[in-house]
């Protein structure tokens, strides 16, 4: 079997795993975020529910550098991805690794034991920073999505090597 005969297989390998990575981060995101974290608090209070977090997202950052390493497998499977990939996809790294560097700075404020927070006056800067980022990362995942939905990431970089030409076909047509 040649090279170019499983590519279009491997292409299609890469962008489901691709697709149901995002799906896994962003759908546990905005469930934990939306749901869980509120019902958490109702129920265990606010420090409670923050040891919860503490965990969760643990595998939330893991989910998201799967997601993005996944999502870089499949431009160079697919082909050379255009400038508008290579920025979104760098600011959402960018944005994975100040949470990867922020997660264990704020987990030493914490004391399991005792469940609480060593130095608040220090953890909620970095807390709220922490959060600002994440919604950052959201809003950057919605943008991704919107380009994936419409197709303006899938682009032939051969034929739009800056990956944001307009299709010829609108929706509706056939």
């Amino acid at each position: 079997m040649s090279p170019a005969s499983w590519q279009p297989w491997l292409a299609g390998v890469t962008r489901f795993a691709a697709l149901a990575a995002f799906a896994f981060w962003q759908g546990g995101f905005v469930f934990y975020a939306a749901v869980v974290v509120p019902i958490g608090s109702d129920e265990l209070g606010d420090t409670v529910q923050g040891f919860v977090t503490r965990r969760v997202t643990q595998g939330l950052n893991l989910a998201g550098f799967t997601a993005l390493l996944l999502w870089l497998a499949d431009r160079l499977v697919v082909g050379r991805p255009g400038w508008c990939w290579w920025v979104l996809w760098g600011l959402m790294v960018i944005g994975q690794v100040a949470l990867a560097v922020m997660h264990p700075v704020l987990d030493s404020m914490l004391e399991p034991a005792t469940i609480s927070i060593l130095n608040r006056e220090a953890f909620r800067p970095l807390h709220r920073v922490y959060l600002w980022t994440s919604s950052v990362l959201w809003a950057l995942s919605l943008v991704w999505l919107w380009l994936i939905a419409s197709g303006e990431l899938a682009k032939n970089p051969v034929t739009d090597p800056l990956g944001v030409a307009q299709s010829s076909r609108r929706p509706g047509q056939d």
